[in-house]
């Protein structure tokens, strides 16, 4: 099961791999994209003006990212999913391939169908003028997304997670819930609050004017990033991953 959630203007990514719980996020403009690399949870990240690689390479799952410019491809590849993610231009397509979900995601102009079938979770995506509706069914989560004139609701229950997003005017509030991680994140004008507690992996992540903040502790890595003026360092403690 993975997740996924973005925001225009401001843009933010992130997923959630839940084999054992592993994180990705990324923001574009101030694009900032992150990997996990050797292992259940390794993490890299860099950034170099507007080009920023990162890497998930050798685990169950096989994921490289890289920025540069507006061009940004991303796949997962030889695992359980297979994964192609690249964008060009206002050309956005992505795929899951042959694994236990099947996914197909492309875009061109405003138009960005996206379809998850024949697998645990049953997915349909679509956007027209601004409108998209994601509806995932008869698994472990259930979920919901819809957006008009910058509104976006997720709901996903009924599983290891319980995920509760909704977007208005550049508010943006995430709650999971009843899983091995709860995590809470609003925005308001360029402020973004991320904390997830109870689990192996603690976090907290706030934003204003440019500064973010990534703390995890209480397990096998910790994490700490803050940013001033475009200047944003990471570093990963490996507890059991050295």
């Amino acid at each position: 099961m993975s997740q996924f959630s973005a925001g225009c203007l401001n843009f933010r990514l992130d997923v959630s791999f839940f084999v054992k719980p592993s994180q990705f996020s990324a923001g574009c403009l101030i694009f900032r994209p992150a990997g996990l690399i050797f292992g259940w949870m390794s993490q890299f990240s860099a950034g170099c003006l507007n080009f920023c690689p990162a890497g998930l390479i050798f685990g169950w799952m096989s994921q490289f990212s890289a920025g540069c410019l507006i061009f940004r491809p991303a796949g997962l590849i030889f695992g359980w999913m297979s994964q192609f993610s690249a964008r060009c231009l206002i050309f956005h397509p992505a795929g899951l391939i042959f694994g236990w979900m099947s996914q197909f995601s492309a875009g061109c102009l405003i138009f960005r169908p996206a379809s998850l079938i024949f697998g645990w979770i049953s997915h349909f995506s679509s956007s027209w003028f601004n409108f998209r509706l994601d509806v995932s069914i008869f698994g472990w989560m259930s979920h919901f997304f819809s957006s008009w004139f910058n509104f976006r609701l997720d709901v996903s229950i009924f599983g290891w997670m319980s995920h509760f997003s909704l977007s208005w005017f550049n508010f943006r509030l995430d709650v999971s819930i009843f899983g091995w991680m709860s995590h809470f994140s609003p925005s308001w004008f360029n402020f973004r609050l991320d904390v997830s507690i109870f689990d192996w992996m603690s976090h907290f992540s706030p934003s204003w004017f440019n500064f973010r903040l990534d703390v995890s502790i209480f397990g096998w890595m910790s994490h700490f990033s803050p940013s001033w003026f475009n200047f944003r360092p990471d570093v990963s403690f490996f507890v059991q991953l050295v």
